[in-house]
């Protein structure tokens, strides 16, 4: 790149909100933070006393103080050790990721803060078979719960997956009923694809199961969990907690990627535009406002991804006798469920 390229092209983080590919996410309960998503990476350097990272479209000034995660994609440079450094002084979580790289680079720092020993709960739970077989029923039966746009799941599913008392049971239910629901949806959707595959509709559900798989770690991590030690995903060799995390919120992901295309049939053969458009519209539907039964509480739908890292972290601590999974749903009469939290952004009715 340039000198001449550099002038014209260096943009702070308030210039360049949903442009050039550029996908940021501003944060709630941490101050005016955002995360970013910074594609075709190509280097960092410091100008003045500011980072700057250059990719393919420009380059960006990056705030930290203003910065709580960042994923470099596509990244193909160089990253200095006085630039980690920073990040760690400022609490950034960095995320190295390409495509066809299933388990992204991730650089964790040591300053996030929780002072209670939601670690140690956390681990003796996952080798308790039947609070591990609990945790994880409880999060297929919301992932079920949410698949009624295209599939009702049946009685018999549910009293299968309420009978499964460890989590090969668990996962052997979610497999079956999965594979009928990608069957219905990509019928509905008037595709003929299967979930597996490289195609523009794959590439966009992967695309936002990569964004959501970045703000649920951010909490993960911010809340001193292990991303590693998961329930219901098991190898300890990839964040299995964070995917268990997704589970009950996948819906968001699938109806996106499904109006977009449902209106604009062409774009399934453009993966570019069609990635672009998802990640667009997924962060206008997360910051819709839902109202949560578990809590009594209006929030935005993002804070439903901080929500259910405060709900499992309430329930491992003893807070909570049960895990209570917040979700969106009406406002209606009776008595609330018992829970320790409440999610942060609320907003007025």
């Amino acid at each position: 790149m340039n000198m001449a390229e550099n002038q014209t092209t260096v943009q702070s983080l308030s210039d360049v909100q949903d442009k050039n590919f550029i996908w940021t996410w501003k944060s709630n309960g941490r101050g005016n933070k955002c995360s970013i998503w910074l594609p075709y990476f190509k280097d960092v350097h410091k100008v003045k006393k500011n980072w700057v990272a250059a990719y393919n479209g420009g380059e960006l000034e990056l705030d930290l103080a203003r910065i709580d995660l960042i994923m470099f994609y596509g990244a193909t440079g160089s990253i200095p050790l006085e630039f980690l450094d920073d990040l760690s002084k400022h609490g950034i979580v960095l995320m190295l990721h390409r495509r066809n790289i299933a388990r992204p680079y991730i650089c964790f720092p040591s300053n996030i803060g929780d002072q209670a020993d939601v670690l140690s709960k956390q681990l003796v739970f996952r080798l308790n078979e039947t609070k591990k077989a609990y945790i994880a029923r409880l999060l297929i039966k919301q992932r079920f719960a949410q698949m009624s746009p295209w599939l009702n799941v049946s009685g018999v599913a549910y009293e299968e997956l309420a009978k499964a008392r460890n989590v090969t049971k668990v996962r052997a239910t979610e497999a079956r009923i999965t594979a009928i629901f990608w069957k219905n949806w990509f019928e509905q959707l008037g595709i003929d694809e299967k979930r597996r595959g490289d195609s523009a509709v794959a590439q966009a559900l992967n695309a936002g199961s990569k964004f959501l798989y970045g703000v649920i770690l951010r909490w993960i991590l911010f809340h001193k969990m292990s991303p590693c030690h998961g329930y219901l995903h098991e190898p300890t060799d990839y964040p299995s907690l964070v995917y268990d995390l997704i589970e009950p919120y996948r819906y968001v992901i699938e109806q996106t990627v499904f109006d977009i295309v449902k209106l604009q049939p062409k774009l399934a053969d453009d993966s570019k535009t069609l990635v672009s458009r998802t990640l667009d519209g997924l962060k206008e539907n997360l910051d819709e406002v839902v109202y949560v039964p578990a809590t009594l509480q209006y929030v935005r739908r993002k804070n439903l991804l901080h929500g259910i890292v405060l709900a499992l972290r309430s329930y491992l601590l003893g807070e909570s006798k049960r895990f209570v999974i917040p979700y969106e749903g009406e406002r209606k009469g009776g008595r609330p469920p018992q829970v320790a939290y409440k999610l942060p952004g609320e907003k007025r009715p």
